[in-house]
């Protein structure tokens, strides 16, 4: 069920109805609705990894649990912690490092005849949930919260339909407690979320699916297209994975207030951060802050020497790589951050660390190259690319541009309302002036309606 379908525009009035007018002041029956409407969400999906989904949520449930009331607190953390990335290791990586480690005996001698690998799909949201768990025990391991007793209130918590499947990774520290507590009909509120889930459609469907016809279209004939062209189409897969994640994250956000729930930002203006640290403070904020806590600080952080501390960025940003896929492709576009910054960092320790456009430029090139990977298929894919793109053509006149049409309104509105969560959040304009841009924003959305696109990109990590 996609937050840009009917079945879903049908779905959310249903469970905002029943949530907010039967169930109204009934907490532990708003919280099992909430589950039973999640778990529905989700089997829209696949049914068959429903089982998947709650046999984290169990194994979490009881091992947090013997781990505040036991004496052996750090097995049970690593049992879990292990449970949980075995699980997921299997479903996601099992077949990358069967292909790999065939191709590797094979090229030093051991032919392994008829082999195959095995047909694993990926279960949607596996990689969002899984971290979810381990930071909840891990929180309890380490006292910043006490393991619940509430099962219904805990599994919520992990299937919470809004953010199941692509975040943000929200932290038991912040979710949890709001699902244990009554909730209080906010219509500010209410309106804001609708203002943002408004934003994040606009950005999905009329921003990042447009850009998406565009970018298919020409890296899939690169003959056909100039350097300049082809330049473009990278440059429009920028706006479109960033429209898609970000577009998904504000539906997902706007949609969790309608329902008295606060979920973490996930994405801050990052094409208008001035470095590159601060792009990875702006962009996949759950993702990266969740790295930072659960792996970068306790490998030592940058409280020891400057080479461990440059390592200990390496390990962040090859784990992030391959978060997102069982691909080579990932993990250099991991090992190409981890360079880029460690680079500014090491240029710019005692440096200058506030806006100046040669930073701003060079920001932007290293977001340009790192996007140029992501999107290839392959490794020699990205030197193809790159072929097409470094040719005397590079400096003619490119074709398809119109998706700037939709890119230019977005990053304006976005630089109005930079200081805000969300740039539609609290407007303060007059009625009719606000009603003409809802409409106008309404309207780019049903013009700019596209089936062939309509998957979230993120869907498959």
């Amino acid at each position: 069920m996609l937050f840009n379908s009917i079945t879903y525009a049908i779905f959310l009035p249903v469970v905002f109805i029943v949530y907010w007018y039967l169930l109204r002041d009934r907490l532990k029956l708003q919280n099992g609705f909430l589950l039973a409407a999640s778990y529905f969400f989700y089997c829209c999906w696949d049914w068959k990894f429903l089982g998947l989904l709650i046999f984290t949520t169990l194994t979490t449930f009881f091992t947090a649990l013997l781990i505040e009331k036991t004496d052996n607190k750090k097995f049970w953390l690593i049992a879990n912690i292990t449970a949980n990335l075995a699980v997921l290791g299997t479903f996601k990586y099992l077949n990358f490092f069967l292909e790999n480690a065939i191709n590797l005996l094979d090229n030093i001698g051991f032919h392994i005849a008829d082999h195959s690998l095995l047909n694993i799909i990926l279960p949607v949201g596996i990689s969002f949930y899984t971290l979810q768990a381990i930071s909840y025990t891990v929180d309890v391991y380490k006292r910043k919260i006490c393991a619940t007793s509430d099962y219904i209130a805990f599994s919520t918590y992990i299937a919470f339909f809004p953010q199941l499947v692509a975040g943000p990774i929200e932290r038991s520290v912040n979710l949890l407690p709001q699902i244990q507590k009554n909730r209080v009909w906010d219509y500010t509120e209410a309106v804001n979320g609708m203002r943002q889930i408004l934003w994040g459609l606009f950005k999905k469907v009329a921003v990042a699916d447009l850009c998406g016809v565009y970018v298919d279209r020409i890296l899939s004939d690169l003959d056909y297209y100039n350097g300049s062209t082809v330049l473009l189409a990278i440059i429009l897969f920028c706006f479109q994975i960033y429209g898609d994640f970000s577009g998904y994250s504000d539906m997902a956000i706007g949609t969790a207030r309608l329902f008295g729930i606060k979920l973490s930002t996930n994405f801050r203006y990052p094409y208008f951060a001035y470095s590159i640290r601060d792009f990875w403070k702006r962009w996949h904020i759950s993702l990266m802050t969740w790295l930072r806590d659960y792996v970068y600080i306790p490998l030592g952080g940058s409280r020891k020497s400057k080479a461990r501390t440059y390592f200990n960025i390496v390990i962040v940003f090859l784990i992030s790589g391959l978060w997102h896929g069982a691909a080579w492709t990932y993990i250099l576009w991991g090992a190409f951050w981890a360079v880029a910054y460690i680079a500014e960092r090491a240029l710019t320790e005692k440096g200058e660390t506030k806006f100046n456009v040669p930073h701003y430029l060079f920001t932007l090139v290293a977001i340009l190259i790192s996007f140029l990977i992501f999107r290839a298929n392959s490794i020699e894919d990205i030197a193809n690319i790159a072929t097409y793109i470094f040719t005397p053509a590079l400096l003619s006149m490119p074709t398809g541009l119109t998706p700037f049409i939709t890119i230019i309104p977005m990053m304006i509105i976005e630089y109005a309302g930079r200081h805000k969560d969300s740039p539609l959040e609290n407007l303060l304009l007059s009625a009719p002036v606000r009603w003409l841009l809802y409409t106008a924003l309404t309207y780019s959305i049903i013009f700019a309606v596209d089936e062939s696109s309509a998957q979230f990109i993120y869907f498959q990590f």
